[in-house]
């Protein structure tokens, strides 16, 4: 018997195949699996099926004119079969062999299937380690923001107080500059008007009398025919007055010199009395009652003579008395009348702002008061507010991580809460200011709501369009609108992403060990 042929040592590929063969047929079944053994004693169970052929047929058919019962002998070809090289390799005896219908037969599958899939995976694994390593990633932030108009909002506020008595528009209404907003309740402005009015010409009338009485050429000039009658007539009072203190003078005159007359008299009786006693011609008591009779006397004069210094006193003053009384008048008058005319202020300007106008064009919004609200003046609060009717701009707060990222110029996408970008697209923008100071705490809880963590950053974008188009029109955008604004920050490779995660890993590690 010939010695089998010496097997060729396998190459790498062989090696490969043979290798993720085995580990299959091991996944699949690893009580059942075993390896294949190098040396080729065994063939692979999942390589090599056997199998039973039996010849149906009559002799001579089996025979073939070689006998019957008899099978000639087959000698393998290489060139034959697929698997010639591995059958060669069946039997360390000769290199062919008789064969027969009665033996089995060992079938081998084929390895090119299994070739495909390792070389597709290779490729696979490849590319994707190439694509990796050189394909770019977009890095692009979203934040969130909101429309506002170009200029500031217009705050309408009064300026003076009173009742609203109509509110003559609507939230969200568009409204023309100088176009009423509300209307006030003027009808007691107008009545403490005419009211203050009145008063203070009755008070310049009685000032322009007192002075034309008080010799004021300029102010009688001034005066009309009433007036220089009643002038008239406080004068005939001041006369009448005066001849009444003359008269009571004169009276009082009068007694005066009477009680004098009297004391003079019983004086001289009371001295003569006092003679008399002491011949004894008059009585004691007699003496007395005409001393008692001359006191009283004394004491009228005396009382007499203060009469009439105060009736004299009285008679000067009277002309005099008139004159003080008369300025002290125009004084009072005229601290009364610069009251009147703060009075008078208050209620022009209240009927001057009794209907409150837009200062510009614009969307009305925050109507804060209805009919019947009482309004201070100069109440620091709004009570309607305006958004003027021009260019959109929307304002973003950038968290301090992408801030350095963000150049003015840059291209933005906007995503309007209203108008989703799913069904309606995306509104182009550009960065036309960015903050150059952070949000404090108080403003960031103000302006985003919440307690966000980190910092933020104001930023302003330009909207390249005021409209957001639909099927047959379109619908203009209005501020107050909620928005999402996708910002493109830089290029990164795919790699990066990947070795940045070890690299923070790393980083904490160090910073734990410290």
């Amino acid at each position: 018997m010939a010695s089998p042929a010496p097997r060729s040592p396998r190459s790498a590929p062989e090696r490969l195949e043979n290798l993720i063969e085995r580990s299959i047929a091991w996944l699949r079944s690893p009580r059942s699996r075993r390896p294949a053994s190098r040396s080729g004693s065994s063939p692979d169970p999942q390589t090599v099926i056997p199998v039973r052929v039996d010849l149906v047929g009559g002799d001579g058919d089996a025979g073939g004119g070689q006998g019957r019962g008899k099978s000639p002998p087959i000698t393998t070809q290489a060139s034959a079969h697929p698997f010639a090289s591995e059958l060669s390799t069946t039997s360390r005896g000769a290199a062919t062999q008789e064969w027969r219908f009665s033996q089995p037969v060992m079938l081998r599958k084929s390895r090119r299937p299994s070739t495909v899939l390792v070389w597709t995976a290779v490729g696979t694994l490849t590319a994707v380690a190439v694509w990796v390593t050189v394909a770019p990633l977009s890095e692009t932030i979203a934040v969130q923001g909101k429309l506002e108009p170009t200029s500031n909002v217009k705050e309408v506020k009064s300026p003076v107080a009173g009742q609203v008595e109509a509110v003559l528009v609507k939230e969200g209404q568009t409204v023309r500059q100088g176009q009423a907003l509300l209307r006030f309740d003027l009808r007691q402005a107008r009545s403490r008007l005419a009211s203050a009015e009145s008063i203070r010409q009755r008070l310049l009338n009685e000032i322009s009398v007192a002075r034309a009485t008080l010799g004021e050429e300029s102010a009688r000039a001034s005066l009309s025919q009433n007036q220089r009658r009643q002038i008239d007539d406080r004068g005939l009072e001041l006369q009448s007055r005066l001849d009444a203190a003359r008269q009571e003078l004169r009276k009082s005159e009068t007694r005066l010199a009477g009680y004098r007359e009297s004391l003079i008299t019983y004086a001289d009786i009371a001295q003569r009395y006092q003679q008399l006693v002491t011949t004894g011609a008059v009585s004691e008591l007699q003496l007395l009652e005409a001393r008692n009779k001359a006191q009283e006397l004394r004491s009228q004069v005396a009382q007499e003579e203060e009469e009439i210094s105060r009736l004299r006193s009285q008679l000067v003053n009277t002309g005099s008395g008139t004159d003080v009384e008369l300025r002290t008048s125009i004084e009072a008058n005229l601290r009364q009348i610069s009251e009147l005319e703060g009075q008078i202020r208050e209620a022009k300007l209240q009927i001057q702002y009794g209907t409150l106008v837009a200062p510009s064009d614009g969307l009305v919004f925050d109507i804060s008061v209805g009919r019947g609200s009482v309004v201070g003046a100069g109440d620091p609060d709004p009570v309607v507010k305006v958004v003027p009717q021009d260019a959109l701009q929307a304002r973003v707060y950038l968290p301090n991580t992408s801030i350095g990222f963000v150049r003015v110029g840059q291209a933005a996408e906007l995503s309007i809460s209203t108008y989703p970008a799913a069904d309606f697209g995306y509104v182009p923008a550009e960065v036309v200011r960015i903050g150059s100071d952070a949000l404090t705490a108080e403003e960031q809880t103000r302006v985003l709501g919440t307690k966000a963590e980190g910092l933020y950053f104001p930023a302003v974008l330009r909207l390249k369009r005021q409209t957001i188009p639909l099927r047959e029109s379109s619908v203009p955008l209005q501020a107050g609108m909620t928005l999402t604004a996708d910002l493109h920050l830089r290029e990164r490779r795919v790699i990066s992403l990947l070795t940045g995660l070890f690299e923070d890993q790393r980083r904490n590690l160090e910073r734990l060990r410290l």
